[in-house]
């Protein structure tokens, strides 16, 4: 592995970062701690955000070790394509006063034209955005999992992240296709579980009767009504 990797505990730390190098630095190496490890962490998510705020981008994803791995975030390039959501996230940041200058700069440069396109899309060919594709090939187990797929898997799980009606689970869709890709799996909801075998039933000790069939208890020889038995002679 080549280049530093810097962890940042909370969202805040990287921001701090940013605000010092976002306009001299070329690229940083972000590390983040799974959920499981119980680190403190900044998630990616909150990665992004911060990253839209001063005109950069994330890009190449690297696994670390089992229970961390990294992200490339550089400075965006001026006419570069930017994703339906990342403009509604833009959007949003401006509104909440987060949007930093360099981060407004690289938002009002976006090709219009393009984004229009890829909305297009989206409804009706269920094709992931710019930055959603440049995510998944970034991992190169995973792009060529995900290649290898038939045509209806790869259709289905893009709209299963695309179809997402908040920006949290589109995001969260996406990094679970990503990971289960780079391990060699589908996503669960595509999962194809093996058959179960039914447990076999125990056979009956008696054979079955016909229910169409009555069985009868044997007959006693009749006795002929005309005959009657006489007790010996004493």
């Amino acid at each position: 592995m080549s280049a530093e990797t810097t962890f940042f505990a909370t969202q805040s730390g990287f921001r701090r970062w940013l605000e010092k190098n976002h306009d001299r630095a070329s690229e940083l190496w972000v590390g983040l701690h799974r959920r499981a490890t119980g680190r403190p962490s900044i998630t990616w998510p909150e990665a992004v955000d911060e990253a839209l705020c001063f005109g950069w981008i994330d890009g190449k994803r690297e696994g670390i070790d089992e229970r961390s791995y990294r992200i490339r975030f550089t400075p965006r390039k001026a006419g570069s394509n930017w994703s339906v959501v990342n403009i509604e996230r833009a959007k949003q940041l401006i509104d909440l006063g987060s949007m930093q200058p360099a981060g407004l700069r690289a938002f009002e440069k976006r090709t219009a034209e393009k984004a229009a396109a890829y909305a297009y899309e989206q409804r009706h060919g269920s094709v992931l955005d710019p930055d959603d594709q440049k995510r998944l090939r970034a991992s190169d187990k995973a792009w060529d999992f995900f290649q290898a797929q038939p045509p209806w898997y790869r259709r289905t799980a893009i709209y299963w992240v695309v179809s997402a009606k908040r920006e949290e689970t589109r995001r969260k869709r996406l990094a679970t296709l990503i990971e289960d890709s780079a391990a060699g799996r589908p996503i669960a909801p595509l999962a194809r579980k093996a058959p179960t075998k039914a447990p076999a039933k125990a056979k009956a000790k008696t054979k079955a009767t016909d229910p169409g069939t009555r069985t009868r208890s044997p007959r006693r020889k009749a006795t002929d009504p005309g005959t009657r038995t006489r007790s010996p002679r004493r």
